[in-house]
């Protein structure tokens, strides 16, 4: 099959698969592809005041955006070729063939997959947020708190002072509930029919911002609808997640980063090594394990109660590095006394060479299977952290410290904590079905 034309079939992923009948991939890439393109029109009004206002978080964000297209069309045509011309097993060393075994399953797939949406809606949270994530809507927190999802709000402002002359309108049935800021005792009810015509050129219910006509004054009135609903302080439940999830699945990696960097540095020093040096990390591990997480982590945070994000990020990896010392430790027990290992040792080779030259590359599958599964940990414990007020300090929102606003709410605005939890349930979820996926990839004794 010509290059050429498997490139012409990928310009519009999944295309390519479905008219050569492999539709499950065709299917994915599709939907892919559409959910890009809805964003892009859907969101073609946010994006266009982008322009005119462009900081950094806007332009990460209007450059994944840019950038997810060409990514689509390169996987899409890689995949296709793959499923057209499948690669032989002859010649693949031990990393393509665990990434071809991890393709073929579909708990990897799937969790992957989730997990790069819910990785691009991170991204994209400038995009995607409808409302400002730290400010209650235009009506105020009197009219917009603990709003069940699904409702909407119009919120009367002064045309010609540009104030807002009225917290908002609740509408019941057919009537329209307006409660006035200055006079509480001038509150009129207001049937729908009776907001008198809107302005030549304008519809009634189909723009987002109409006019009011009411005692000789225009007031334009401005239709906010939330879809997961408000919590306590009158903000938008939805921008909170998609903000939230920026700042709980990054800290989750960036974590896992710093504790896998410290735990391969100090296991390797302690497998290589040997002697005094792994009897001094691994008692120093001992006594690092002999202590609660949670409880080591509380105590860090209160000495420094005024940590940010960085701090938190600090703590979580500075805690979470024993379990992978002592698994790159074992490892190293082991490769260090095969042939090669003394081969590189005859050569001449210095010791920096052989431990991450030769030694720690053959080391790094349960490592990486365990980083997977690490990940999805430090996310349980960030929100431990919010939960309890010890993580990320408020205004700014992670899915822990909107559950922690949710809990005194339960009976009468569940979803406030509800939405988030189940946020985290899903993440972590799909971690652990693609750390899973990667271990059974990784293990040549279960390989066809």
């Amino acid at each position: 099959m010509s290059p050429d034309v498997l490139r012409a079939e990928s310009l519009l992923p999944g295309l390519g698969h479905l008219r050569r009948g492999y539709v499950l991939p065709g299917l994915r890439w599709l939907f892919f592809t559409l959910l890009w393109l809805g964003v892009v029109v859907g969101r073609a009004p946010v994006l266009a005041d982008f322009l005119g206002a462009l900081d950094v978080e806007r332009a990460i964000a209007l450059a994944f955006l840019l950038l997810v297209p060409f990514g689509l069309i390169a996987g899409a045509h890689a995949s296709l070729g793959r499923l057209v011309s499948p690669p032989t097993r002859e010649g693949l060393g031990t990393w393509q063939l665990a990434l071809r075994d991890l393709r073929k399953n579909p708990r990897a797939v799937w969790g992957l997959t989730l997990l790069a949406l819910a990785y691009s809606v991170a991204f994209l949270a400038p995009v995607l947020a409808p409302y400002d994530p730290n400010q209650p809507g235009a009506g105020g927190m009197v009219v917009h708190k603990n709003r069940a999802p699904g409702q909407s709000v119009l919120v009367v402002g002064h045309a010609r002072e540009g104030e807002i002359a009225c917290r908002g309108m609740a509408i019941e049935g057919e009537w329209v509930y307006l409660d006035r800021v200055s006079d509480h005792a001038h509150r009129r009810d207001v049937r729908l029919k009776d907001l008198g015509p809107p302005p030549r050129g304008w519809t009634r219910g189909a723009d987002r911002v109409q006019t009011l006509t009411l005692a000789g004054h225009s007031f334009p009135v401005l239709v906010e609808t939330y879809p997961l609903g408000t919590d306590g302080n009158g903000r938008d439940l939805l921008s909170r997640l998609v903000y939230g999830s920026r700042i709980s699945l990054s800290i989750g990696f960036a974590a896992m980063f710093v504790a896998v960097t410290l735990g391969v540095l100090f296991g390797s020093l302690a497998g290589y090594f040997g002697g005094w040096i792994d009897s001094l990390i691994m008692r120093v591990v001992d006594i690092l394990l002999a202590f609660p997480r949670l409880l080591l982590l509380l105590l860090i945070v209160s000495v420094y109660p005024g940590a940010g994000i960085f701090t938190v990020v600090v703590i979580l990896g500075a805690t979470g590095w024993m379990g992978v010392s002592r698994l790159v430790r074992a490892q190293f027990l082991q490769v260090k006394e095969l042939d090669y290992a003394h081969a590189a040792r005859a050569l001449g080779f210095s010791q920096a060479r052989i431990m991450f030259r030769h030694l720690l590359p053959n080391s790094m599958a349960p490592v990486i299977v365990n980083a997977t599964l690490l990940v999805g940990n430090t996310i349980l414990t960030e929100a431990a952290l919010s939960f309890l007020g010890f993580g990320v300090k408020p205004p700014d929102a992670s899915w822990g410290n909107i559950i922690s606003d949710g809990r005194s709410m339960l009976e009468e605005a569940p979803w406030i904590a509800t939405v988030p939890g189940l946020c985290i349930v899903f993440t972590v979820v799909c971690f652990n079905l693609a750390g899973d996926a990667l271990r059974d990839a990784l293990d040549p004794k279960g390989r066809s």
